[in-house]
């Protein structure tokens, strides 16, 4: 079943959870110090299983009047390039289905960017189509252009499996400035983790709200601020990029609903000099 819901003005936010992947911290965040871990692990237990982290997948959907928005794909089938890591097969289908969605309602598929845990289900592994065959996929084009001139064998595969048959049938829409879905409802270039990652703001009426995708994906990254993941591709330009949005999420009061922590919605806190990772109540 869906993983929650949150209303943001006229958009409710459904979290879909695709899987749930074991990690190992330390090496997933080199810069964290011991101390930090310590911190982190006493105040979120709930990111913890034994010496690794708990990595949750989430795909969100955004229903609004007749648009039926989905942000990212996850971990995708069996037979998806993240499988390879993952080990598991991932559920979006059931969980769209736990929300009354079929892959036909999507008329517009955000990628936030091209890590294979977020472009997973882009394309139906029996027919080789796009899977929400009625949907623009978003994507940025500076992730397009990083994979096609990759020698990496993994973005190759993820080029050719995910994203390439989007563009073959004409399903892809490469984008370069900020792109609004519908009334208040942005996609925005915030670059660091990947050259073209992207996050979603929402707002409508008197609320607001920030998909923040991978901006921080382990509550470490904000006890110690400058700690970045190691899949951030520009570690210096990511720290910027997180600090400039956590700025902006924080004066304006914003919902953070982030990619890969157990909890899809809460709040970014000011801690001092640092900020907390602050869920909402169930």
């Amino acid at each position: 079943m869906p993983h929650g819901t949150r209303r943001v003005g006229d958009v409710e936010i459904v979290a879909l959870c695709d899987g749930v992947v074991g990690s190992d911290a330390t090496q997933s965040f080199p810069g964290a110090s011991t101390e930090s871990w310590t911190e982190t692990r006493e105040r979120y237990p709930q990111v913890f299983d034994g010496d690794g982290w708990r990595l949750h997948v989430h795909a969100y959907l955004l229903r609004a009047g007749t648009r039926r928005i989905l942000v990212d794909t996850g971990i995708g089938p069996e037979s998806a390039p993240a499988f390879a890591w993952t080990g598991i097969g991932g559920a979006l289908d059931t969980e769209l289905e736990g929300a009354d969605i079929t892959p036909d309602d999507i008329d517009t598929v955000v990628l936030t960017h091209v890590h294979d845990d977020h472009v997973g289900w882009n394309v139906d592994p029996a027919t080789g189509r796009p899977r929400f065959e009625n949907a623009r996929y978003v994507l940025h084009r500076a992730d397009w252009d990083t994979l096609r001139e990759s020698d990496d064998d993994e973005d190759r595969a993820i080029l050719e499996a995910a994203l390439a048959p989007l563009e073959r049938f004409g399903a892809l829409d490469l984008v370069e400035v900020p792109v609004e879905l519908l009334d208040g409802v942005v996609v925005r270039h915030a670059p660091g983790h990947t050259p073209g990652h992207q996050i979603v703001t929402i707002d409508s009426r008197d609320d607001r709200a920030t998909l923040t995708a991978d901006l921080f994906n382990n509550p470490v990254m904000l006890l110690q601020p400058g700690v970045n993941g190691d899949t951030d591709m520009d570690p210096e330009l990511a720290a910027r990029t997180r600090f400039d949005v956590i700025a902006t999420i924080q004066a304006q009061d914003r919902i953070v609903i982030p990619a890969h922590l157990p909890e899809p919605f809460g709040h970014i806190l000011r801690d001092g000099d640092r900020h907390a990772w602050v869920p909402e109540a169930d």
